[in-house]
């Protein structure tokens, strides 16, 4: 059995995609060395061309398969490919329907099966708004998903984060102000707006534990070290 893990919101550019695949990175590669397969059923399938491009001149044995499915495909595979691996980390749209119940939202059929959902918060205007309302759709899953003895977890994480800025510790005191009031809990380590992280592949891991002088490898390291804590 695998852990099922989705990066979910409905707000475009805060990095889920790139999440998805630097943990992948990490995962699937030393010290970790686990068994992941990638699934983007996102619409714009960003992370398949990512993948093409990145094999084009590539040698070698790819860390791990990126599978190019729609959410049919998913529901049809999800058993096999659940047995066959350590984890899933599935990219998707988060494109909420206001006329649709929460049960009946496409993207409902794909949190089905995760057990965790971590949902990046980033600074800036409009982001904060539209992560809310994904935060309270995901919420409102969770309940239903308890009905059932279904429970999946769902963890904050703040991405991109810049340090010393007005949009940033607005954020962060909006954070501390929504912990109160609901219950899911935080990340404590933000990972941090680097050019490194921009320029991510589907090959190279950041983590490295031995390496003191770049920030941005310190930055990711700390941060995998503690989502790994929650995800194994």
């Amino acid at each position: 059995m695998s852990k099922i893990i989705i990066f979910g919101n409905q707000k475009g550019g805060i990095g889920k995609s790139s999440l998805s695949v630097m943990v992948a990175n990490a995962l699937s590669q030393k010290p970790h060395n686990k068994k992941v397969t990638v699934i983007d059923t996102d619409q714009q399938k960003s992370l398949v061309k990512l993948r093409l491009m990145d094999s084009e001149d590539f040698e070698g044995v790819l860390p791990y398969p990126i599978l190019n499915y729609n959410v049919s495909t998913l529901e049809h595979n999800i058993k096999d490919l659940d047995s066959r691996n350590d984890y899933l980390i599935i990219d998707t749209g988060g494109k909420l329907d206001k006329n649709l119940p929460t049960d009946q939202q496409e993207i409902s059929r794909i949190i089905n099966y995760v057990d965790v959902l971590f949902v990046p918060f980033v600074a800036g205007n409009f982001a904060l708004e539209s992560t809310l309302d994904y935060l309270k759709f995901v919420i409102q899953f969770r309940a239903l998903r308890e009905k059932e003895n279904r429970p999946f977890k769902i963890v904050g994480l703040v991405n991109m984060y810049r340090e010393r800025t007005k949009n940033a510790k607005f954020l962060l005191s909006e954070i501390d102000q929504l912990k109160n009031m609901v219950n899911i809990p935080f990340m404590q380590t933000q990972l941090k707006e680097y050019t490194l992280f921009r320029d991510t592949d589907t090959l190279e891991t950041f983590y490295n534990k031995n390496n003191k002088s770049d920030k941005a490898i310190r930055n990711f390291t700390k941060f995998f070290d503690e989502l790994h804590t929650i995800i194994k």
